[in-house]
């Protein structure tokens, strides 16, 4: 694809909103930027999933500095977090290094785990609305050693290891299975949940990078372009997420979700 300053231009813009709504949510950008790729600029999903795994490794990175510095992530909770979604990205890599995905089975699997994911949170967020008063637990609280927290972590850790597999198979960072299982199963709050999805994504995203560039097929131009501004958008997302309100957040996370998955549906 020809580089005119135009497209740049689109790319860029389009990699700003991506990474601002992708930190907001705590998502990844996956869901948005392979939408951008196989919708808008109609590059072949397999290769628009390995571009995506690429792009996220940078704006993720950019927005775990801009939350570890707002403290709300942790990096030692984040990386035990992150080993089972690696996990998960491993048992990918092996299983579809054997089996060939076909491109159109590939595209439906992406536009139903969004839906799923969507309305995941519009569950969560109308239960939020109807318990205001159930107890939450800041990430600092968190301890292995509490009996409470220990159960939550046993339960969460198949939903990381299918967010790291999910992660690997669609490029999506895995953010929409991270959150609602931070969020729902660990019982952080909303925006801690965001911000600590985000870091497990960036330490996922190392390694899908890395085993991508060698077995993927990545765009390099078009992914570095969109990662620039990508990375800026992470950094404005991560400063604006604090100041929304939590059910707000909740309801505005689903319905980008639904929205992105009933067009892939219908593409």
């Amino acid at each position: 694809m020809e580089l005119s300053f135009s497209l740049i231009s689109l790319l860029l813009i389009l990699g700003l909103l991506s990474g601002a709504i992708s930190a907001i949510a705590g998502i990844g950008g996956g869901v948005f930027f392979v939408s951008i790729l196989t919708l808008l600029f109609f590059i072949p999903i397999n290769i628009a999933v390995d571009t995506s795994t690429f792009i996220i490794l940078f704006s993720s990175l950019a927005g775990f500095i801009t939350y570890l510095r707002q403290k709300r992530t942790a990096f030692k909770l984040s990386l035990i977090f992150s080993s089972f979604s690696i996990l998960g990205s491993v048992l990918a890599s092996v299983i579809f290094s054997i089996i060939n995905i076909d491109n159109s089975i590939l595209k439906l699997l992406f536009a139903a785990t969004l839906l799923i994911a969507g309305l995941n949170m519009i569950y969560k967020a109308r239960k939020s609305k109807n318990h205001n008063n159930k107890q939450e637990i800041n990430h600092a609280e968190f301890s292995l050693n509490n009996q409470d927290d220990k159960l939550n972590f046993k339960k969460s850790i198949p939903l990381f290891i299918s967010a790291g597999f999910t992660a690997n198979l669609l490029g999506i960072g895995g953010g929409i299975i991270n959150t609602p299982s931070l969020n729902i199963v660990l019982n952080f709050p909303i925006h801690n949940s965001t911000a600590i999805s985000t870091s497990i994504i960036f330490f996922t995203a190392i390694y899908n990078t890395l085993i991508k560039s060698v077995i993927g097929q990545i765009d390099y131009s078009i992914g570095l372009i969109i990662a620039i501004g990508a990375i800026l958008g992470s950094i404005l997302g991560a400063k604006i997420s604090k100041k929304i309100p939590k059910v707000l957040l909740q309801f505005f996370v689903a319905a980008v979700l639904i929205a992105l998955a009933l067009r892939m549906f219908f593409y």
